[in-house]
């Protein structure tokens, strides 16, 4: 027999707690006392070895959207550490039964899973100090997000874009956001869109604009405002005689639908899988540089440059200038890249070349011709493009139906601040011109 030591017999911490942690006895379980008003769950679960020693799951509980969004665990430690813990901060642990414990976490877990948030990365080991998720276990209902509506919390200096990006993916516009400021306070909470759009087609713009005196600060305010001068602007024969018909009605064009048959192929999830973990980590230097090694091995698919400058782009308002020319010189003809390269231009403030880089062609033609299916990678990019362009020459009622596609597609949070705030202004003025007239109507009536 050998004398080495024996492989069979699990040595790290991390082994220890996947295969022996479950045949140990529940010891005590705590959670802090206000975890339902805040919807915050501290939880500490310790499990007793027959030596006195215990192993302990402490689970930092996001009742609102994330889940487990920390955990530690420690195995087979003196006791006086944990007793010590929880001596110190009674208000953090109130022994609670493991039931509770296990029915907040789950709970948590099964909510976040639901808007795609993964828990944290420890729980792969922390989960083998709970008990296994059955029927065994009784069933305790938990609050969850706001009446079931998942919340999402912007500290000061977050911009959320790839969260609110996935929440429009998994809940549509059922989702609120609260935003913190640099001080930890709470800004107001918005009311929802469909809340604020009513109350704008009920009162009339005019009047719902006067009488917050002209100051809408909440982003819900905004959009809202947004679509209903797109509405009152666009649609009217006036407006209509400015812009050429393949603009206007951009959204009639059967070419948008997004059928199965008009979308990309993309055959290199395995491939592409450490890259987009190092793109969801933040780790942009590593995921670019895995994300090559997959390019190098398909040269001739340009949609994998298309892949790339989208995942860069989803954590900065910016097209990667060296990336864009990279693939325009190797695939000058492709829509897709084509339309990066038109956002590109637009971002420099090219505004000529980026039409005549289509022709000067209008709507949807500037991709392809008529009754020719668009590949519908190459939509947003290229509505970005003309919408930036044509707010650069501040002609809004030609940029709004690009900057709707946009909004529609859920993609307007890559447009930048200083985009939209130069559609906000330019609609403002917009709205000024139509109702101004009125205004003097109604003073001249009064004064009368």
């Amino acid at each position: 027999m050998s004398k080495g030591k024996n492989t069979s017999i699990p040595t790290s911490v991390e082994a220890q707690i996947r295969t022996r942690a479950r045949n140990l006895p529940i010891h005590k379980c705590f959670v802090n006392q206000n975890w339902q008003e805040s919807q915050l769950a501290n939880i500490l679960i310790t499990r007793k070895h027959t030596n006195g020693n215990i192993t302990t799951g402490r689970y930092l509980v996001d009742l609102k959207l994330w889940g487990v969004k920390d955990c530690v665990y420690n195995f087979n430690e003196a006791p006086f550490r944990t007793d010590e813990l929880v001596k110190r901060h009674p208000e953090m642990y109130e022994e609670c039964d493991y039931s509770l414990a296990h029915n907040i976490i789950h709970a948590g877990l099964e909510f976040a899973e639901d808007y795609g948030f993964e828990p944290h990365r420890d729980f792969k080991t922390a989960q083998y100090i709970l008990e296994e998720d059955t029927d065994d276990i009784p069933l305790i209902e938990i609050p969850l997000g706001d009446d079931g509506v998942p919340v999402l919390e912007l500290r000061h200096g977050q911009s959320g874009q790839r969260e609110i990006a996935l929440l429009h993916k998994t809940a549509g516009d059922n989702f609120h956001i609260v935003y913190f400021d640099e001080d930890g306070k709470q800004k107001p909470q918005y009311r929802t869109y469909n809340e604020v759009l009513n109350e704008m087609m009920e009162k009339g713009l005019d009047k719902y604009i006067n009488q917050r005196d002209g100051e809408l600060d909440s982003p819900v305010e905004k959009q809202a405002l947004n679509d209903m001068i797109y509405m009152i602007t666009v649609y009217t024969d006036e407006d209509k005689k400015q812009v050429d018909e393949e603009t206007v009605h951009i959204f009639k064009d059967p070419r948008l639908l997004m059928d199965d048959d008009n979308q990309s192929e993309y055959n290199y999830d395995k491939e592409l899988t450490l890259s987009i973990k190092y793109f969801e980590e933040g780790k942009t230097d590593k995921a670019q540089s895995e994300f090559r090694k997959v390019i190098d091995k398909h040269p001739d698919d340009p949609l994998l440059w298309h892949m790339l400058l989208y995942n860069l782009s989803i954590d900065s308002d910016i097209v990667d200038e060296e990336i864009v020319k990279e693939a325009y010189g190797r695939f000058p003809e492709h829509p897709v890249v084509k339309a990066w390269y038109a956002e590109w231009l637009a971002q420099e403030e090219r505004v000529d070349e980026v039409f005549a880089l289509f022709n000067h062609l209008p709507g949807l033609d500037a991709l392809t011709p008529e009754n020719i299916p668009i590949n519908c990678d190459a939509i947003p990019p290229f509505c970005f493009a003309y919408a930036k362009a044509w707010l650069q020459k501040e002609d809004i009622i030609r940029a709004e139906p690009y900057y709707q596609i946009i909004v529609r597609l859920e993609l307007d949070y890559r447009l930048g601040i200083d985009i939209q705030e130069t559609m906000f202004e330019l609609r403002r003025n917009k709205l000024e011109e139509m109702y101004g007239g009125e205004e003097e109507e109604e003073e001249k009536e009064e004064n009368e």
